[in-house]
């Protein structure tokens, strides 16, 4: 009899327990916003990009340095568009018939004219890929990944572009550096701060590829950080 009661106050206890645990996970979450899913963040149609302005180009190039250190403040739409534009926009028709693919011409060059080097844009509200021929942004993954891209300072960046390859691709490391250079000068012009970088080891370049939501066929090889000087 008395090993009965104890077995039935063992199941009370458990099953409160159980409630309880239970009843403190849904107030915790219902005390938490509702985590956004990747389908509802909507694509970015970025404004047509100001292609007047801008420094001379030898004073961009005195100009030009790194510097590891952002104020964590979003880049108006504007300058996001300029920057994106700068780096590997669109800045004329489909070349003719002796560049392969026709292809529109960009504002860098690339090996055979393969293009094939992917801006992926690091926001404080999610993941998108640049669409230069649209001039827009298409979302890829929702929240803030920017502390999972490089190292700590990359968490305070407006911008993390994350620059993507084929995973075969002999050509990406020389195309990747003409793109780069290109977001240097642009951020020189506009007195912004711009850090380019290496992914690392096999670890950080797992970590940016799930948090860019790659397939296997594609790998992040470099990532460059650009945002407003600290105050």
């Amino acid at each position: 009899m008395r090993n009965s009661v104890k077995t039935r106050f063992t199941i009370t206890r458990a099953s409160f327990t159980a409630l309880l645990i239970a009843v403190l996970a849904a107030a915790f979450q219902w005390g938490m916003p509702a985590p956004v899913q990747a389908a509802e963040l909507k694509p970015i149609q970025l404004p047509k990009p100001d292609t007047s302005g801008g420094m001379p180009l030898m004073q961009a190039l005195a100009h030009r340095h790194t510097t590891r250190a952002f104020r964590d403040q979003a880049l108006p739409l504007q300058t996001l568009s300029n920057l994106l534009w700068a780096a590997f926009g669109v800045n004329r028709g489909s070349m003719d018939s002796s560049h392969p693919g026709g292809r529109p011409g960009r504002t860098a060059p690339s090996a055979m004219n393969s293009q094939e080097i992917e801006l992926y844009v690091v926001l404080a509200d999610g993941v998108y890929v640049y669409d230069a021929v649209q001039n827009s942004l298409r979302p890829v993954a929702a929240g803030d990944a920017r502390s999972k891209i490089g190292a700590p300072p990359a968490a305070h960046a407006a911008v993390t572009i994350v620059y993507v390859g084929p995973a075969n691709d002999t050509f990406e490391q020389v195309d990747t550096g003409f793109i780069g250079q290109n977001v240097y000068l642009f951020a020189a012009s506009e007195g912004l701060n711009a850090w380019f970088y290496a992914l690392h080891g096999a670890q950080q370049t797992s970590a940016a590829a799930a948090a860019l939501n790659l397939d296997a066929g594609h790998v992040p090889l470099y990532a460059q950080s650009v945002g407003f000087p600290p105050q």
